[in-house]
């Protein structure tokens, strides 16, 4: 059997100070001015979200994803969607966020979660859904995230 050494890994050092970075979900472009020999120049690269932002685009993407769409790992996901098409009940909103809990013990271990809330408006026909986590990487920072299900569905707020 090889051996691998691992002997000669270097530690890279990190001057914007940030643990977890992460591509921005709607692939905005982020304008890096950087300096050339004879002028300064404009690049443009696809801006990208840090610590709390990358945990939150990691997030949304956990919940907009159905299993079976990730084809390396046909079962991450939520499959949250589904409970558009149920009344809306106490009930309903219970097992969304057992869906919730599990999906997130199970896909981020980056965040312990400390509560979740599943709220019914019948009126607007939707869910709120309220997270608030903390994150140990982060000397336990506390953060609170909140995100709506509705038609067509799940949306980060």
């Amino acid at each position: 059997m090889p051996t691998i050494k691992l002997d000669n890994l270097t530690t890279v050092d990190n001057p914007a100070g940030f643990l977890f970075k992460d591509l921005s979900l709607d692939l905005e472009e982020n304008a890096i001015l950087t300096t050339t020999l004879y002028r300064d120049k404009t690049v443009t690269d696809i801006k990208a979200s840090v610590d709390e932002g990358a945990i939150k685009n990691s997030l949304v993407n956990l919940f907009t994803t159905m299993p079976g769409q990730k084809l390396l790992n046909p079962d991450y996901g939520l499959s949250i969607n589904q409970f558009l098409f149920l009344p809306l009940t106490e009930d309903t909103a219970e097992e969304i966020g057992h869906r919730i809990l599990k999906g997130i013990e199970t896909y981020e271990p980056r965040v312990t979660v400390k509560n979740i809330n599943v709220n019914l408006d019948v009126d607007q026909s939707q869910y709120q859904i309220y997270l608030t986590l903390t994150i140990p990487a982060l000397s336990n920072s506390t953060v609170k995230f909140t995100g709506i299900l509705q038609q067509p569905g799940f949306s980060m707020l």
